[in-house]
């Protein structure tokens, strides 16, 4: 299941995590000083604060509107994960907070997440289904695929890249379509030149296990 909730404390950690951060064509510094042009390593936590605190009643309206479509949505959307991973999620809880930066981050130990809150009700909706697939694609490899990724870097990358672009590749099928109602696209712009050999290695595999071995053969040289 999904809950979705409000920790003002992981927007710190986030803003000094990302204010100076870009990574594969994707500038997260530009993106917090986009919309927070006043916003520095010196008054960032005051900021925060008193941004929560203006804009309180207009978040707690959008975390309600995404609660209750994803409530709407999760039962199909569980049921297509148990059967492109053949493993059972219904168990599983994604925890999701908004956020007042657009970097929509997550944690793979923890199996939480960030949606920027003034995201269209749409996309928020897309960004908390495609972090829930990278939980349940990390859980699949951890539980199969041990040997074949050990040593690699679950947030950089050869297997951070494939997650990504395997995001892509499997929520535009029909069937994941038609939940989210909308395009996924590839984030980082520098990973774009690899998307359409990953789909050609899917579309020969058809499944999980040898669509990753197929990307690992190609890109972990």
């Amino acid at each position: 299941m999904f809950k979705i909730d409000f920790k003002k404390e992981l927007d710190y950690e986030v803003y000094a995590d990302f204010w100076d951060f870009s990574v594969a064509g994707a500038n997260f510094a530009e993106l917090i000083k986009k919309d927070h042009p006043d916003i520095d390593q010196e008054n960032y936590k005051k900021y925060i604060d008193d941004f929560y605190t203006t804009k309180k009643s207009e978040m707690v309206k959008k975390q309600k509107e995404i609660s209750q479509i994803l409530e709407e949505k999760q039962e199909q959307f569980f049921i297509e994960l148990s059967k492109l991973f053949d493993m059972d999620f219904n168990q599983n809880t994604y925890q999701g907070y908004l956020s007042i930066f657009n970097c929509n981050p997550r944690w793979l130990d923890t199996k939480t997440f960030q949606i920027y809150w003034q995201k269209d009700i749409t996309y928020a909706v897309e960004v908390a289904l495609h972090e829930a697939l990278h939980f349940a694609f990390f859980e699949y490899l951890e539980k199969n695929l041990t040997e074949k990724i050990k040593g690699l870097d679950r947030n950089s990358g050869v297997l951070w890249e494939m997650s990504e672009i395997f995001n892509v590749i499997i929520l535009n099928l029909p069937r994941f379509r038609n939940i989210i109602r909308m395009e996924e696209k590839l984030f980082y712009s520098e990973l774009q030149g690899k998307l359409v050999e990953a789909r050609s290695m899917w579309n020969s595999s058809k499944n999980v296990g040898g669509f990753v071995d197929k990307y690992l053969e190609s890109y972990s040289k």
